[in-house]
């Protein structure tokens, strides 16, 4: 059972740090986390890290 809504652990959301891309297609630079990053402008994944 869910325990419902509650304060996002501090120590989850600093592992959870997001690397710096930027977008080949548009030129939008992000934040994402997770091994196939998307551009949230174009939604390309033709993205590097920067």
């Amino acid at each position: 059972m869910c325990s419902g809504a509650g304060p996002i652990d501090v120590e989850l959301a600093e592992r959870l740090k997001g690397k710096k891309y930027k977008c080949k297609k548009c030129g939008a630079t992000f934040e994402a986390v997770g091994k196939h990053p998307m551009c949230p402008t174009c939604e390309s994944e033709d993205v590097v890290e920067v």
